[in-house]
């Protein structure tokens, strides 16, 4: 039905995916939590004719395409492999747990959001490790994709699959589910994989084959060429290289050269995590937390160029309509050139009200001037991470912030008109105390007193999570808190926290232990894994969805204690990871360590000077930074004179196919993220967050379709009222359509329709003419309404001013809108015919158009 009236508002709808595909696909939606999810419908996404390609790949993300979406290296990926002609890359995400029920209720495959096409017909298959806690995810999405899980196992047919990511740098866990993974920086090395998987493709290879080549590329692991060999104990006696290669040195690119542009950034439909702009400054951090595994693994330094930056965030805003901009790297308050930077971007994005956030930046880094950029458009959000509460601990983890530098930076936040400030700390800590744990609390309270002093709505957010003893850091011998010792740390630290203004926030326990056994594990987990799998753990970052019961189970039947994995190592210890070399020397980490029982602090390098870390060979790794000197200022480009008074224009639009899947409030975010694309003059808000003026009259239900859908904007300069909708027209996703745009001089009231005309077909018969009679001939018809917090019993009978069955799936209603009581038009449909929830979900509705009786 939808297609015929695309075709009568001229808008063709295009997609590669078949056409059994689809139908599968719109038979699911309905049945969803949330359908936008599964889409695929981005701007920016990328399609090419399948007649062109050697190479089809598939970039998976092990969970929730909110959270899949936020992060940078799969776009980044993404990007670089699109760039080339004969390579497709598209992606999939872990389905959430109501539609992996669908799909295997179904036996339907997972397929890529791109074309629809099942993870088993690719021929490389990319995963993104972020976080240990992602690993069940994997192994749903390889089952439900139809790939053998084990590599050892997979044919000749099936995709190539490997991982990358800052997981894999201990691979161990899941090494044997992957052909290989990338340890290290992955710009280069994809374009290389995939190269070398065409043609091994093109020549039909073996998968031994398969596996020499691949080790022959720099940063690439293979763990068929590994073999781990343990004692009768279970200690790991010996890491055996079964290939060439003894240990696999981390692939480091030289410098952050730039990110591809095209086909520009993706913009999702629906809101996710970190929904902005995102554009890396830096690689890479040389603080030297102790703690912190991303310091040691992504180093050295290396700052991008700010001119570029600069350039590429004006392009990249133009091709996406983002209202926010973030600087991200370890540390952006590090960055050579941020004063600079920072100034002449928010010269250029004040005027058209676009924010910009700086996610990762220190205590000590932190200038009133820094904050007085950052605020011009609207305060972001503001957080301090001291970790530790005394200046001792902080000195044993080096985290060099001094208590009078935390609270400069807290008093200065609140001046500037900051309301709320997030601060993190991690207990378990080796070498904390009690008094560690009273200072953490005075840390907290006299940030909160210096608060209010400048604020009286000040408030403090404290997030406490257990630390981990991650590999590759100097203290990844140490052991972690069992959980009971973690609990009762916990729960001393929430007890002195209590305190109005200050709101306690924590990672639970349970969760913690198993990242740390993940985390410290080796190859024996790979079966714990598969069982924890089967015994229905998913999501397991995911509070509501952990089950530590189930992983209890899992390990006890693969004959392993968890326990095992969080112990002390001793210093001359076969570690699970040692045949992994990150850059830096095991005899810097030990260094690091004694020098964190001394409460030693370890200086900056790039103010010390080399302290033979052991990653940089000064010929192709080396720290490269810009000079804080350079002039970013190229100046916007002049502001063109527009009338005092904007103009109106009401847009009468349809939202059709895949935009029906949109809610209300990601319509309007979409719509807000097209008019910065259209590059209309738009006139703001005012206030905390400016946005367009726009007027939305009403909100359509989810799953409906409608040509009758209206909505006012305003302009700073007068168009022609053609060329406004054009101009939409040209930036709009697929499915919405501006029909008429017409400039409203008078009245500037939303039309208030009485009635609203609705054509529903059904996919099976189900629209009984004997039902429809017994409800024309009541006097009344009750039916329940219910809300998230309320069922209500309504007459619905007045509500429906008219309806004609065509047939036994066809029909057309019109609506009579009431002040109250009034009920979704799926609902009603439900109640008249008598239809099961299933069979309401899946009716496809479009509203033809509204009027006034009167």
């Amino acid at each position: 039905m939808a297609r015929i009236f695309l075709a009568a508002v001229d808008r063709k709808y295009h997609t590669l995916k078949s056409a059994q595909t689809q139908s599968r696909l719109l038979e699911i939606l309905p049945l969803v939590q949330k359908p936008g999810r599964y889409l695929g419908a981005e701007i920016n996404a990328v399609y090419k004719d399948l007649r062109d390609l050697r190479l089809r790949v598939a970039l998976l993300f092990p969970d929730l395409y909110e959270i899949g979406m936020s992060h940078l290296g799969l776009e980044l990926l993404y990007r670089i492999l699109n760039q080339r002609d004969e390579i497709w890359a598209e992606r999939a995400y872990a389905p959430a747990p109501d539609l992996e029920r669908l799909l295997r209720d179904r036996q339907l495959p997972l397929t890529s959001l791109e074309s629809g096409t099942p993870l088993h017909a690719f021929d490389l298959v990319g995963v993104s490790l972020q976080y240990e806690l992602g690993y069940t995810n994997l192994l749903t999405m390889l089952e439900l994709g139809g790939i053998t899980r084990l590599a050892a196992s997979r044919r000749p047919d099936e995709p190539v699959v490997i991982a990358g990511g800052p997981a894999c740098v201990n691979p161990e866990p899941v090494a044997p589910f992957f052909d290989a993974l990338v340890i290290g920086d992955g710009e280069e090395v994809i374009l290389q994989i995939a190269d070398l998987v065409q043609e091994w493709r093109a020549t039909g290879g073996s998968r031994k084959e398969l596996f020499r080549a691949l080790e022959e590329i720099e940063g690439v692991y293979v763990p068929a060429l590994f073999k781990m060999s343990f004692d009768a104990a279970g200690m790991l006696r010996e890491i055996l290289p079964l290939g060439r290669r003894q240990r696999i040195r981390r692939r480091v690119i030289s410098e952050l050269a730039a990110p591809p542009l095209s086909p520009g950034p993706l913009v999702p439909l629906v809101q996710i995590v970190h929904d902005r702009l995102n554009v890396e400054i830096s690689r890479g951090c040389t603080r030297g937390c102790r703690f912190c595994q991303a310091g040691m693994t992504y180093r050295p330094v290396r700052e991008r160029d700010p001119q570029f930056i600069i350039s590429w965030v004006e392009k990249a805003l133009a091709a996406s309509g983002f209202e926010e901009v973030s600087l991200l790297s370890l540390s952006s308050g590090d960055y050579g050139c941020l004063a600079p930077l920072l100034t002449e971007l928010m010269d250029r994005l004040e005027k058209r009200r676009i924010a910009l956030s700086l996610p990762s930046m220190r205590a000590d880094t932190l200038t009133t001037a820094l904050m007085r950029q950052i605020k011009r458009v609207r305060k972001t959000g503001f957080t301090i991470a001291p970790e530790a509460g005394s200046e001792r601990l902080r000195r044993a983890i080096n985290k060099n912030l001094t208590e009078a530098e935390i609270l400069a930076s807290v008093q200065q936040a609140f001046e500037l008109g900051w309301n709320l400030l997030k601060m993190y700390f991690m207990i378990g800590f080796p070498m904390e105390d009690r008094d560690d744990l009273d200072a953490l609390t005075d840390l907290c309270r006299q940030a909160l007193a210096v608060a209010k002093k400048v604020n009286h709505r000040a408030k403090l957010h404290v997030s406490l999570n257990t630390f981990i003893p991650k590999p590759h850091t100097p203290f990844q011998w140490e052991r972690q808190l069992s959980r009971p010792e973690s609990q009762e740390r916990l729960h001393l630290a929430k007890n002195l926290l209590k305190h109005k203004g200050m709101e306690i926030k924590w990672n639970p326990t349970d969760q913690s232990w198993l990242e740390g056994v993940l985390a410290r594990g080796d190859r024996r987990l790979a079966p714990v894994l598969v069982e924890a799998h089967r015994l229905g753990c998913r999501f397991d970052a995911w509070t509501e969805h952990a089950r530590i019961d189930a992983w209890q189970q899992a390990l006890t039947a693969g004959n392993l204690k968890g326990d095992v994995f969080l112990r002390e190592r001793r210093q001359e210890e076969i570690l699970p990871w040692d045949h992994i070399d990150v850059g830096v020397t095991k005899e810097y980490l030990l260094t690091e360590r004694r020098r964190a029982w001394e409460d030693a602090q370890t200086p900056d390098c790039r103010e010390a000077g080399c302290l033979d870390c052991g990653v940089c060979d000064w010929l192709k790794v080396q720290p490269r930074t810009c000079t804080p000197s350079v002039d970013c200022h190229t100046g916007p480009p002049p502001a063109p004179p527009y009338p005092a008074s904007p103009s109106r224009y009401r847009l009468h639009y349809a939202k059709l196919e895949a935009a029906r899947w949109l809610s209300h409030l990601e319509f309007m975010n979409v719509f807000y993220r097209s008019l910065r694309r259209s590059g209309l003059t738009l006139n703001f808000s005012q206030g905390y967050h400016p946005l367009p003026q726009v007027s939305f009259h009403g909100a359509l239900p989810v799953g409906v379709e409608s040509v009758a859908e209206t909505l006012d904007i305003e302009l700073l300069q007068a168009l022609p009222e053609g060329e406004v909708a054009a101009r939409l027209n040209q930036v709009l996703p697929e499915g919405l359509k501006i029909l008429t745009a017409a400039n409203v001089t008078g009245s500037r009231s939303a039309p208030k329709p009485d009635r609203v005309v609705y054509a529903v077909q059904s996919p099976e018969a189900l629209f009984s003419e004997e039902k429809l009679t017994d409800f024309l001939n009541a006097t009344e018809f009750f039916a329940l309404r219910q809300k998230p917090k309320e069922t209500k019993r309504i007459d619905i009978r007045p509500l429906v001013a008219a309806i004609h069955r065509h047939d036994a799936r066809s029909l057309e209603i019109v609506i009579a809108i009431r002040e109250r009581d009034n009920l979704k038009i799926s609902a009603l449909i439900k109640a008249i015919f008598d239809l099961p929830e299933t069979a309401a979900l899946q009716l496809e509705i479009l509203k033809r158009k509204s009027y006034s009786n009167h």
